[in-house]
Order: C-alpha cells, then structure tokens, then sequence
C-alpha cells in the first residue's frame, strides 16, 4: 500500500510540474524587449520563409478577435513598420516605419486604411526627404521636398490628387539626387 501510495504521489508530482506552462507560448524574439506583450494579447500572423517573424498583430486581453495594433518586421528582426489598426483591420491613426539599419523612414497618419493628413519621409542620415498632405487617400495641399543636407528643393500643390503648381528651388541636377 506505501509502494502505491508513493508512486501515485511521485506521478502526479511529475504530471504536475512537467504541465506547468504549457498554456504559456514562447515569445518570439522580436518581442524580447518590447512592452506591448506583456499589455496586449499578440498573435504572429505571419512569418519569413526562414522562420523568423514577419508580422504581429496585437489585441486586448478583453477581446482577441480583433486585432489593435500591428507591427512587421525585417528578417533581421529589426522594426519595419507599426501602428493602430481599426475594426476592419485597416490602418487607423499614426504609423511609422523603419529603414532595416533603425533609423525612421516615414511617419504618416491614416483614417480606416486611408491616408490622411500630413505624412513625412526621411533620409537614413534623419533629414526630412519630403513633406505630403493627403484628404481621404488624395494628395492636397503642399508637398515639400528637401535634399539630404535639409534644403528646400521643391514645392508641389496639389488639389484633389491633381498638381496645380510646381515651384524647383534648386537646379535640375540636385532634384535628381531627391529619386534615390
């Protein structure tokens, strides 16, 4: 009876303590550092070839069928691009993204998948490259466009996604350098 009574005792400590955790997924390596895992519920929606990450949606811990935020990433596992989605899984509020080195590529603002507002694209050396304004997906308004040292190469207006006018501050060979 002692025999029975410590092998049912050392199974079901064995059951117990190899069970611990499993409910617990691994977290992927993109988020080691990254504070949103431990806020939000996240799912990796997406993967390269290889394995590593490529895209994570996140959602509330209330509701985990409708994604919050999403962040993608290069296959170096740097930050590519991320921001708040809507219920639709659309783009909604601000988004940034990543040149694959780290350093900000662009910054823009959309409105249920549509881009709104005015969005900045920068060179890797983190001067601004050009300024645009958009209503609804359209181009409006003034578009500023800079070379890499910061000066003021270009301004276009547009109305209702059409150029209106086009203004070179700059000769022709430096706004060649603004297509790279």
């Amino acid at each position: 009876m002692n025999k029975l009574l410590i092998i049912l005792f050392f199974t079901t400590a064995y059951t117990l303590l190899s069970c611990s955790g499993t409910n617990e997924k691994p977290l992927p390596q993109v988020l080691a550092t990254d504070t949103l895992a431990n806020v939000y519920e996240y799912s990796v929606t997406d993967t390269f070839d290889s394995g590593e990450t490529r895209r994570i949606r996140f959602y509330d811990k209330t509701d985990t069928t409708m994604p919050k935020y999403e962040k993608r990433y290069y296959k170096n596992g740097s930050i590519c691009m991320e921001g708040p989605l809507d219920s639709n899984n659309l783009r909604d509020g601000r988004w940034k993204a990543w040149y694959d080195c780290g350093k900000i590529w662009s910054v823009g603002d959309y409105s249920h998948g549509l881009r709104n507002g005015e969005n900045n694209v920068y060179y890797v050396n983190g001067q601004v490259q050009y300024t645009k304004k958009y209503v609804n997906d359209t181009a409006e308004g003034i578009w500023t466009f800079y070379l890499e040292d910061g000066t003021e190469a270009m301004k276009v207006i547009y109305e209702k996604g059409n150029v209106i006018e086009q203004v070179q501050l700059v000769s022709a060979d430096s706004l060649r350098n603004l297509s790279r």
